[in-house]
């Protein structure tokens, strides 16, 4: 036993290696910055999924986001942003950041975000989930679309209101009714499957399933096969639009005809 004299040696040679060089971190040719809401299951699953190699780095923070969802909680995520950017790896080259909600984004416009983000990181490259889908679906030749949200019926009329104005019409809109992103990230991926399937798909040119917390980003291969119309989703089209800010160009394929062919 050890006593108040006797004490264990925990001393060792400690010999210095030092590397002969040094190489980038992770994300040597797109480095993107997720501001994830603090209620958020899926969206950095899905970027993570989405990432082909280590040419590309995610690197996310977090916001607080008071539930449940309602047009005040999530306009409120707006005071978040400056210090938020501030956060995402600050001593490292940032190629994009996006702001990682949808609604929210519809809420308080992507003029406002891109204005919070330039206060905490200036010069730096931003898009937002409704940007990026409205940018996804332009660049996918799209004018009407069949529309499906997680949503409370208010909420899907705010993403429906944003859409309009970006010149968009629809063939179909169906919401789910889901006001925490808890109950969101619970659906099923079948859920929306059987909302796409159930709805007027004549006519249009593409489907937009809405919000980051949807469990839809793996059947995007199989909708577009079945219904022969590009899908597109909030988190595909933000990956895809913040690799198209910061320079990517090469196919990434599994996702849908966006990230395969949209370059």
């Amino acid at each position: 036993m050890l006593n108040e004299q006797t004490q264990p040696d925990h001393s060792a040679d400690i010999l210095m290696h030092l590397p002969s060089h040094l190489e980038q971190p992770y994300g040597t040719k797109a480095r993107i910055g997720l501001i994830v809401l603090s209620t958020d299951p899926v969206i950095e699953r899905d970027f993570h999924k989405l990432v082909p190699g280590d040419d590309i780095g995610v690197y996310s923070t977090r916001i607080y986001l008071e539930t449940p969802n309602s047009d005040r909680t999530l306009t409120a995520l707006q005071d978040e942003i400056e210090e938020a950017v501030k956060l995402i790896i600050p001593d490292t080259r940032l190629d994009a950041v996006v702001f990682g909600c949808t609604a929210a984004s519809t809420l308080i416009g992507p003029d406002q975000i891109a204005a919070r983000v330039a206060r905490g990181r200036p010069g730096l490259a931003t898009t937002n989930p409704a940007t990026a889908s409205l940018a996804a679906l332009r660049r996918l030749g799209a004018k009407k679309i069949v529309l499906v949200t997680p949503y409370t019926m208010e909420m899907t009329a705010n993403v429906c209101k944003f859409l309009s104005e970006g010149g968009l019409q629809f063939t179909s809109v169906r919401a789910i009714g889901c006001d925490t992103d808890d109950a969101i990230g619970s659906v099923p991926a079948s859920v929306y499957v059987d909302a796409v399937r159930q709805s007027d798909l004549a006519g249009a040119d593409a489907i937009f399933i809405s919000c980051t917390v949807t469990k839809a980003l793996s059947e995007i291969e199989m909708l577009e096969a079945e219904t022969g119309l590009p899908v597109v989703t909030s988190n595909q089209a933000s990956f895809w639009h913040a690799l198209t800010l910061a320079g990517w160009s090469t196919p990434i394929n599994g996702y849908g005809r966006l990230l395969r062919e949209m370059w």
